[in-house]
């Protein structure tokens, strides 16, 4: 009986959207961007909330996503950098740069407010500036890290169209925040789950890459001092990090150290730590093709192949979740736990990522670490590098990019005509659920896209 309701359900869930299920990926792509970006931008300074908030879902009720969380704003708002930077009209240009400066007045609004957790590290606020003080996993120290990366891009931004003067208004947020980063990254915090306090890759790879960026723009002003301690800090943060890595169970770990939190999440396996890899962007270490992160990859990938029935028909692409252990339903703490739109859509960008970063170093190499990543995509190599000048390095570039295509196709499947994105995909039906116009979902979606090539 529960499989024939399911199937109903599976029918059910898939009838309004099936004009978009027979939409060829290349035609579908362009207008589901369009969306996504409207979308995107009307969580941005929504009515209601004042100027600079990133509402993380317009949903108020069951789940309540009212609020601005600092992650997920920073993860948006370097969506608007890149809307910012890469336009060349005038009005476009100067419409995203209001909202970034909105974001900007927001954000030093925050590092002032009093807040529970007592610094930087608090993780959401009311939309109406002011601090949430009900109970919550706190402090959650990727925010700082996330918040800084966003405004040294957009620092950058501003440099390369000649501001320079205007970068002034930014320099006293980004260094409040990366002097919290350099002083606290020891420190036990929440995950971006929100579930576990601990020592976790995501925060800590985040937390890196902030030194490393806040090192080379503050050397840039001349700050050599801090530039100096903040690059200490981050060869510090390196000797941490390697130490995620399972030598046993082949893959790089979640968290280290738990003194925290919910306690079922045997495996340590999770998603987050890909999702580190790309906010965080590496370039030397733990980067999207380090043997260790490819491998990381497939096991996710293998895990939630296997676990969520949708995965069973359909399209080839795999839906994707959080951790196989996961009782998060978009609802309630006590369900099954289903796919996610945004981490879908990363495992997109990932293999994009992937291809353009073997194009550039041209070059790719084969380790005992990634062989079985490779031959998952139909490559059983041996061991070594493989030159540009290789069919080999041309024919897998190109497999890499279909891999990619996949994931987004499956996503496709299992939306509606009007291209709204939630958090999750029903793992037995197909239905969206959790909170609705999820803007992390549009944000992953984005920055898939601009990936691709």
């Amino acid at each position: 009986m529960k499989l024939l309701i399911l199937a109903i359900l599976s029918s059910l869930s898939f009838a309004s959207n099936e004009s978009v299920r027979l939409m060829p990926l290349e035609k579908w792509l362009p207008q589901q961007e369009q969306i996504a970006l409207k979308n995107l931008v009307r969580n941005i300074s929504p009515a209601g909330a004042v100027k600079g908030v990133v509402v993380a879902s317009p949903s108020r009720q069951e789940p309540d996503y009212w609020f601005h969380w600092v992650r997920d704003a920073a993860l948006v708002m370097g969506v608007i950098v890149d809307q910012y930077s890469q336009t060349s009209f005038a009005d476009k240009k100067a419409y995203f740069l209001e909202m970034l400066w909105d974001y900007v007045e927001f954000s030093r609004l925050n590092q002032m407010t009093a807040t529970p957790s007592g610094g930087p590290g608090e993780p959401k606020f009311n939309v109406d500036g002011s601090a949430f003080v009900g109970p919550w996993g706190r402090p959650q120290n990727d925010g700082p890290a996330l918040r800084a990366l966003t405004l040294i891009r957009f620092a950058r931004a501003l440099i390369s169209d000649s501001k320079t003067d205007e970068i002034r208004r930014i320099g006293s947020i980004i260094k409040y925040d990366l002097e919290f980063v350099s002083h606290h990254w020891r420190d036990a915090c929440f995950d971006l789950w929100e579930e576990i306090k601990g020592h976790h890759f995501y925060t800590l790879i985040n937390q890196y890459q902030s030194m490393i960026e806040g090192s080379a723009y503050l050397s840039l002003l001349g700050d050599q001092g801090a530039a100096e301690w903040y690059q200490k800090q981050a060869q510090e943060m390196k000797i941490e990090l390697s130490k995620f890595w399972d030598n046993q169970q082949k893959y790089i770990v979640s968290t280290r150290n738990r003194v925290g939190g919910i306690d079922y999440k045997k495996s340590n396996l999770d998603s987050s730590v890909l999702l580190g890899v790309l906010h965080a962007s590496p370039a030397d270490f733990f980067s999207v093709d380090d043997p260790k992160v490819e491998a990381t990859v497939l096991k996710l990938k293998h895990t939630f192949k296997t676990l969520y029935s949708i995965n069973q028909s359909g399209p080839p692409g795999v839906a994707i979740g959080r951790y196989p252990e996961d009782k998060y339903d978009g609802y309630s703490s006590q369900g099954d736990g289903n796919p996610w739109i945004l981490i879908t859509n990363g495992f997109a960008e990932y293999y994009y990522r992937l291809g353009k970063m073997y194009l550039k170093r041209k070059r790719i190499m084969i380790s005992p670490d990634n062989k079985d990543f490779f031959k998952e995509l139909g490559f059983d190599l041996p061991l070594g590098i493989i030159e540009p000048s290789s069919r080999t390095f041309s024919t897998l570039i190109e497999r890499l990019q279909t891999e990619g295509d996949e994931y987004l196709t499956r996503v496709k499947y299992h939306l509606d005509s009007d291209g709204q994105m939630s958090e999750q995909m029903n793992r037995w039906s197909g239905y969206l659920q959790g909170a609705r116009d999820l803007t992390w979902s549009y944000a992953s979606f984005l920055t898939a896209l601009e990936s691709r090539f």
